[in-house]
């Protein structure tokens, strides 16, 4: 049994991912300063495509991780069967490219050359996967050293040789290649098994069960081609790409539970459960805050001319909050599961199991949702509302649509896994953000300027964020009993460390 550790891997992997975010945020940000909005919103179709196409990498990531954690030796069958379904991916992507290229008369020669990306991402992802069964926080190792190194060879490509788009590609197949060879170090020690048939025939034929979650990912993010299809446009695009920039900061909370899933799967003892969600909570109330409060600078920051679009970031971040406890809550049902250790398992007892039945529930969700958004924004084009209106209703439709999942797992989940979470502690939670985060508006609202400089308005802005972070830090620490045992937990691991 691996020696998983849910505290420490958790903190590890979601500080680690701070740092790979600013790498990130540095890394979008010589986009969005470079690319015109054509390119960048161009951009932005490709990395959507590329992830419907990504889905069925689902098809043997997912069954590798779960036999990794319980010590079933088929990493190399699994990254040998992935390379064979990244070449039958690149041709789907081929097609979709092709129509989406009619559609939007967008450059296809772009479009195609993007293909190149699909090899490395599905290594990667393969190896994340073998990782996440044995050694979670690897990855945010990987991921710290992607996020680094885009920033060098994006200034190279994109603004020193202005290849635009092309840049942008180029740029990331690097980048992935340096965290494969991160991923690859620590994860041969599950591969030097051999190649076994019978494996990729077991997976293909319950392919079924991995892509049905990919099917939630393939609607949620099918907005993107039915906006620009009607829109005819990638402007907006552009727009919504940049709004998404800040609270996909939020989504790195799911990091603080990333070693539950691997424990679980151990069948191990679910005493740590009730201070993972606490800790989940804690972490998403402060980075819903500070994306909420800094999002027309952060706009700012990235470009003056999506400034407008802070309502659009502010809805996404509180969407984004929802986003995270839901799919912590399936991740641990399923982790929970252990239907699949049955190799006489019928399919409609997998039907039943919770490997499926929380992702109907999501695509449910999902389906309402991208069925709502056409008519929506159809409406809305004919009665002469701007781009900005089209945004904000695209925005609020995933949020409202998101609450009532997240609820209700939420709900299940507890009573499933038999843990409580002390409300009176989230309560606490609520009030401090919200005290802390309006102090923190009024005075950027009233102090910060807007200088063009951004060498300039980055440090003028870092006050404000150190501000409103470490008050909050400080308020839960002096209320809370739970926070000032994470913050000894904390300081004991570092004196370890030392």
């Amino acid at each position: 049994m691996s020696d998983i550790r849910i505290t420490y891997t958790g903190l590890v992997s979601f500080f680690i991912s701070m740092i790979a975010m600013i790498a990130g945020i540095l890394f979008t940000l010589i986009l969005t300063r470079t690319l015109t909005q054509e390119e960048y919103g161009l951009w932005s179709l490709i990395s959507s495509l590329i992830g419907y196409v990504m889905i069925s990498n689902l098809i043997i990531s997912y069954w590798s991780t779960r036999e990794t954690a319980r010590e079933i030796e088929s990493g190399k069958t699994a990254v040998a069967g992935t390379m064979v379904l990244s070449i039958i991916s690149i041709i789907g992507y081929i097609v979709l490219s092709i129509l989406m290229g009619i559609q939007t008369e967008t450059n296809l020669k772009i479009l195609l050359f993007s293909s190149i990306l699909i090899p490395p991402m599905f290594l990667h992802g393969i190896l994340n996967a073998i990782n996440l069964g044995w050694k979670p926080q690897v990855i945010s190792y990987g991921s710290i050293a992607f996020g680094i190194s885009q920033i060098p060879f994006a200034l190279f490509f994109v603004y020193y040789l202005d290849y635009g788009v092309y840049g942008v590609v180029l740029t990331n197949v690097i980048a992935f290649s340096i965290n494969i060879v991160i991923l690859f170090k620590y994860a041969k020690n599950k591969l030097k098994n051999q190649l076994q048939l019978f494996f990729f025939k077991s997976w293909l034929k319950l392919s079924w069960l991995p892509l049905y979650p990919g099917l939630f990912i393939l609607v949620d993010t099918f907005g993107i081609v039915i906006f620009s299809s009607i829109t005819g446009s990638v402007l907006g695009i552009a727009i919504w790409a940049a709004a998404n920039v800040s609270p996909g900061i939020i989504k790195n909370v799911q990091l603080i539970s990333r070693a539950v899933y691997p424990k679980l799967l151990e069948g191990d003892k679910k005493n740590y459960l009730e201070d993972n969600t606490i800790h989940l909570f804690y972490f998403n109330f402060l980075m819903t805050g500070l994306v909420i409060v800094f999002a027309k600078p952060a706009l700012f920051i990235l470009n003056p001319i999506y400034q407008e679009a802070s309502i659009v970031v502010s809805i996404l971040a509180m969407r984004n909050f929802f986003y995270v406890l839901t799919s912590i809550f399936i991740q641990n049902l399923g982790g929970d599961e252990t239907v699949d250790m049955n190799k006489n398992v019928t399919f409609m007892q997998y039907c039943k199991s919770r490997l499926f039945y929380p992702n109907t529930l999501r695509l449910i969700q999902a389906s309402f949702f991208i069925s709502l958004l056409p008519i929506g924004v159809i409406i809305l084009l004919q009665n002469n509302f701007e781009m900005m209106d089209l945004l904000n209703f695209w925005a609020l439709l995933l949020l409202i649509f998101t609450i009532p999942l997240t609820i209700y797992l939420y709900i299940k989940t507890k009573k499933i896994l038999n843990f409580s979470v002390n409300h009176t502690v989230l309560l606490k939670y609520v009030i401090v953000t919200f005290i802390v985060f309006s102090l923190t508006y009024f005075l950027l609202e009233e102090f910060l300027e807007y200088n063009e400089s951004l060498t300039v308005f980055i440090p003028q802005l870092f006050m404000f964020l150190i501000f409103g972070t470490s008050s909050y830090f400080a308020l839960t620490f002096a209320i809370d009993k739970k926070t000032r045992i994470l913050v000894k937990s904390i300081i004991k691991e570092i004196r370890k460390r030392n």
